[in-house]
């Protein structure tokens, strides 16, 4: 199935009334994530949060050669043009760094940018769109607000995608089949040659997402990512952000890796309203060949006192390739948040139907070593 290729931009703005009103719907679902954990934080008295451990952030901050940067397109009063040529820019270093040519990299506000537009052109052709249960929701909110069906497919015993059940789901009705790798909310990643051999045979059928957004976070990167497995005939779109192991969440950068026409489709539709310091930031933190290893470093070295944690403590936990981790306390999951909300941590909101797992992201070492202090309370 190559639905993608049979939607044209007339036929997008057409399709149904709610299509009208689908690009002002990314605003509504940027970001999926933040909305729920929002209206989960609004239960935290202002001043009695002291680890915010919720949304994946990156607790070290960005490349000093990213504030620099900024700073320095500030200073040279750049703020009131148009930063048409950096975004050139920005896109030519990201083809080079991924092996393909500019006009397949698709810029967004976010990789959630991405995940919401193409959600809607999936949407909009009334299909089915098969994900991971539970999983993160961004793209599925928003093809289902388009018309879309979703398919959630349960995870594996090692709370990992079934790539063989989904494989099995997908059918003449399928539109779009969403992996991320690694997972979220577990933090796993499948076995790397499945996941191409699963890229390989559903892309024949139908689209593929893959949403690389903690790949960096990931051991063997290199030898996890299908970037480049994407082509001119493959129904393949990989999605990465700035938001995680750049530490650029506040700037909202994202991009997709796609073929040229599918790229062209998504241009088509709004994406890459990108500010000039953000560009800045990014184009930096790219040439900072150092950052990304020294930063991924700390941050497995604080996960690695929490996975010690929960051993001790007993606590069954899933395979974590990310910042975060996600382990089952055997207790409700608002039983656990109050608990450690009164101990002054902020862990993320449920993920139904999995309602005893807890995700806590990874923070600065004072943050993470009160979290502890926290869990040995109220786990223990």
């Amino acid at each position: 199935m190559t639905a993608p290729a049979t939607l044209s931009r007339r036929q997008w703005l057409l399709t149904s009334g709610a299509a009208l009103a689908g690009l002002a719907l990314s605003s509504r679902f940027l970001n999926e994530e933040m909305r729920a954990q929002a209206a989960t934080e609004r239960l935290v008295t202002p001043g009695t949060a002291r680890a915010r451990l919720s949304l994946n952030e990156n607790p070290f901050g960005p490349s000093p050669a990213a504030l620099e940067a900024m700073q320095r397109y500030l200073a040279a009063g750049k703020a009131s043009r148009y930063p048409f040529a950096e975004l050139n820019e920005l896109t030519n270093l990201l083809a080079n760094k991924e092996g393909v040519s500019p006009d397949q990299i698709v810029l967004g506000v976010g990789s959630g940018e991405i995940l919401d537009l193409a959600g809607l052109y999936f949407g909009l052709m009334k299909g089915e769109v098969i994900y991971a249960n539970p999983g993160y929701l961004q793209l599925i909110r928003s093809a289902e607000s388009a018309g879309g069906r979703a398919i959630g497919v349960p995870l594996n015993a090692r709370q990992e995608h079934d790539l063989d059940a989904m494989a099995a789901k997908v059918g003449p009705a399928t539109s779009v089949v969403y992996v991320a790798n690694p997972h979220n909310p577990t933090g796993t990643a499948v076995e790397p040659e499945a996941l191409k051999e699963f890229v390989r045979r559903v892309a024949e059928k139908t689209f593929v997402f893959v949403d690389e957004a903690y790949l960096d976070l990931a051991d063997n990167y290199a030898g996890r990512t299908v970037a480049g497995m994407v082509n001119g005939r493959r129904n393949l779109l990989v999605a990465r952000t700035f938001s995680k192991i750049y530490g650029l969440a506040g700037l909202r950068i994202g991009y997709g890796i796609t073929s040229a026409a599918f790229a062209a489709r998504l241009r088509t539709y709004g994406v890459g309203s990108l500010t000039g310091p953000g560009i800045a930031a990014a184009l930096a933190s790219l040439r900072d060949e150092g950052y990304v290893a020294s930063t991924r470093a700390k941050i497995l070295a604080e996960r690695a006192q929490l996975l010690t944690l929960l051993r001790e403590l007993g606590k069954r936990y899933a395979e974590p390739q990310t910042n975060f981790v996600f382990f089952q306390t055997g207790r409700p999951h608002r039983e656990v948040y109050d608990r450690m909300l009164a101990e002054g941590v902020v862990i993320a909101r449920p993920f139904p139907p999995m309602l005893d797992w807890v995700r806590l992201s990874i923070g600065l070492p004072e943050e993470n070593a009160l979290a502890r202090a926290a869990l040995r309370k109220v786990l223990g």
